[in-house]
C-alpha cells in the first residue's frame, strides 16, 4: 500500500487519519488471527473486498461519497456479509448497536424491532422492558404497562 496520495494523514496533527484508523481497524479484524475481535470477523470469514483491502484511496473515496462523518462508524447492512461497498454504510453507534448479531429480536403486532428499538418507540429505558420480560411479563404488559412515576417522601 502506497502512501504518497497524503490521505491517510490528519492535516493538522500529521498523524493518522480517524479513518485511516478506522480502515487498518476493519482489515486487522478480519485478518489478522491475533486481534481480539477476530473470532466475530474474520473467524466468521468475513472479509474485506479486494478494492479496499489492498487500496486505501479506494476506500477513502468511498467513504467521502457516502457520508463520512468523524461521529460514525462504519456497519455493515448483513452482519454475516463482507466489508465492501454494498454492503457498508456510515452509521452511529445506536444504529449499530441494533445491527449486532446478539440483538434480541421481538415482534409485536406484526412488527419485529431489537429490544432497544422497542424501548425507543415506547419511550422507556431499555432496563424498563429488560427487567419485565425477566419477570416474565408477557411482551404485550411488557410494552403497554406505563411506568409508576415515583415521588420523594417527605421527610
Amino acid at each position: 500500500m502506497r502512501k504518497s496520495h497524503g490521505l491517510y494523514k490528519d492535516p493538522i496533527t500529521g498523524k493518522k487519519s480517524r479513518l485511516y484508523h478506522i480502515w487498518e481497524d476493519m482489515k486487522n479484524r478480519c485478518y489478522n488471527p491475533k486481534n481480539r475481535r477476530f473470532k466475530d470477523y474474520g473467524g466468521r470469514g468475513i472479509t474485506v473486498c479486494q478494492e479496499w483491502k489492498d487500496d486505501y484511496k479506494c476506500f477513502y473515496d468511498w467513504a467521502m461519497a457516502h457520508g463520512y462523518a468523524d461521529d460514525l462508524t462504519i456497519d455493515r447492512d448483513d452482519v454475516n456479509g463482507n466489508y465492501e461497498p454494498g454492503n457498508c454504510k456510515w452509521a452511529t453507534q445506536k444504529e449499530q448497536g441494533n445491527n449486532r448479531t446478539n440483538n434480541r429480536i421481538i415482534e409485536y403486532n406484526g412488527d419485529s424491532k431489537t429490544l432497544t428499538e422497542w424501548a425507543d418507540f415506547f419511550g422507556f429505558e431499555i432496563h424498563v422492558i429488560k427487567n419485565r420480560l425477566k419477570r416474565n411479563w408477557t411482551v404485550e404488559r411488557a410494552f403497554t404497562t406505563p411506568t409508576e412515576k415515583h415521588t420523594k417522601r417527605a421527610a
